[in-house]
């Protein structure tokens, strides 16, 4: 009997862009087309996760000519370099994924791998939110204008997030720490998926698995799903609250439940990368509940103007300006 092969998203053949990304970055209709192939099923997500972890060993055994016929094979079937001679056939593709594998279990049996991190740095459009598959097979939303780095190696996984906010879906590797350093703050987790929104309050919504937030100088805090950890200055504490919310922005949509305008302003400001500015600093004691969606200005706009008692503009540099529609309407 034939085993099952993951379901292929119609129209890019999802191998051939898995062996593209291993030596180019994809274009944005590829990342799409293999996120939704490894959305499709678990063998899917395996399968992207060993060829990843076999390139990172052949790699590292650069000089080997068998190595050296490997990645060339793979180049010149996903169109990277042009064969010197026409080919006979086409290489079959399961003996590409299978070929990378089989050169990392002889690097790793001829003990010549050696524990070298590989290091990459993101950095997502300024208008828009960036989606990341790391070479561990873990998954990374940023928001616009975020930066994340990510340290990989054979017995650890570090990262970084400098600027912006991430949700994490973490591959499962109990031999390899994942850990998050943000906001003078480590998270680390094992098969975890949560999310971290910076500005003047860190906070960390747990969705699934558990997550241990520590600080020099101040206790740990342990999280379990359902649960924020919510940062005050040195430490923090954990409370139970809407974290499917805290994380919809990846979605295209913010929730708010009973939020300050001045939070709601920065929320918006870091999901849709764009300034959301309060022209007067009464509005600030206003509070905003319900969702809105963030892929279009005008509709962030209509929202506000339906349920607060404000009015809005856009700059010529596309900032959002929040006044009030009336100082009798504010405090009365």
């Amino acid at each position: 009997m034939t085993p099952k092969t993951p379901t292929e998203p119609a129209g890019l053949d999802p191998r051939r862009i898995l062996a593209a990304g291993l030596s180019r970055p994809l274009s944005d209709a590829e990342q799409a087309a293999l996120d939704a192939w490894a959305e499709g099923s678990a063998q899917a997500r395996e399968e992207i996760a060993e060829t990843r972890e076999a390139w990172l060993a052949a790699g590292l055994a650069a000089e080997d000519p068998a190595v050296r016929a490997l990645r060339r094979s793979v180049r010149l079937e996903t169109g990277l370099d042009r064969p010197a001679v026409r080919r006979p056939r086409r290489p079959n593709r399961r003996w590409l994924v299978g070929g990378l594998a089989l050169a990392a279990a002889s690097v790793v049996a001829g003990a010549v791998l050696v524990d070298r991190p590989r290091t990459e740095s993101y950095v997502a459009p300024p208008h828009a939110a960036a989606r990341l598959t790391l070479a561990d097979g873990s998954r990374v939303t940023l928001s616009p204008g975020g930066r994340l780095t990510a340290r990989l190696s054979r017995r650890a996984r570090t990262l970084a997030l400098t600027d912006g906010d991430a949700f994490f879906d973490v591959s499962h590797d109990p031999r390899r720490p994942f850990t998050v350093a943000v906001s003078e703050r480590t998270l680390t987790v094992l098969g975890t998926r949560f999310n971290v929104a910076g500005g003047r309050r860190l906070t960390v919504s747990l969705v699934q698995g558990s997550l241990r937030v520590t600080q020099a100088g101040a206790p740990d805090v342990l999280l379990r799903p359902g649960e924020r950890y919510l940062s005050a200055g040195r430490g923090g504490r954990a409370e139970s609250g809407d974290v499917a919310g805290d994380a919809s922005w990846t979605s295209g949509r913010l929730v708010f439940a009973d939020v300050g305008l001045a939070e709601a302003a920065e929320r918006l400001s870091r999901a849709a990368g764009r300034k959301v500015i309060l022209d007067d600093p009464s509005l600030a004691r206003l509070r905003l509940s319900g969702s809105v969606r963030i892929e279009r200005l005008d509709d962030v706009r209509a929202a506000l103007e339906a349920v607060l008692p404000v009015t809005t503009r856009t700059t010529p540099d596309g900032s959002l300006v929040i006044s009030p529609a009336g100082r009798s309407s504010l405090h009365g």
